[in-house]
């Protein structure tokens, strides 16, 4: 059995889409994992214990190889009364930003 050219661009095309819903998966649980562990030491509550992908482009890392970065944004509280934004940034594997919008203190 031969396969064409055209055959052989729609697999690769197939399992690009799977790897990039596969990776992508893999760094919304980072993600998530580093707002929860930074909000605990903040001592503030992430809320609906989730991230929200918002953002996702092609930058180059230290070594100046591409990496996708992909920014994320989550919701947390400081007493229960108000919901506050965050975001978190990772560029490849690695989290580069971690950031919380000004809050009352509890």
């Amino acid at each position: 059995m031969y396969y064409s050219l055209g055959d052989l661009l729609w697999v690769f095309l197939l399992v690009l889409v799977g790897w990039y819903f596969w990776a992508g998966m893999a760094a919304k649980e980072l993600a998530r994992r580093a707002a929860a562990s930074h909000c605990r030491q903040l001592g503030v509550q992430l809320l609906d214990d989730t991230v929200m992908l918002v953002r996702t482009r092609l930058r180059r890392n230290r070594r100046g190889h591409l990496a996708l970065q992909r920014q994320y944004e989550f919701e947390f509280t400081s007493t229960g009364e108000r919901r506050y934004s965050g975001i978190a940034v990772l560029h490849g594997n690695r989290v580069e930003q971690l950031q919380l919008s000004p809050h009352h203190l509890a």
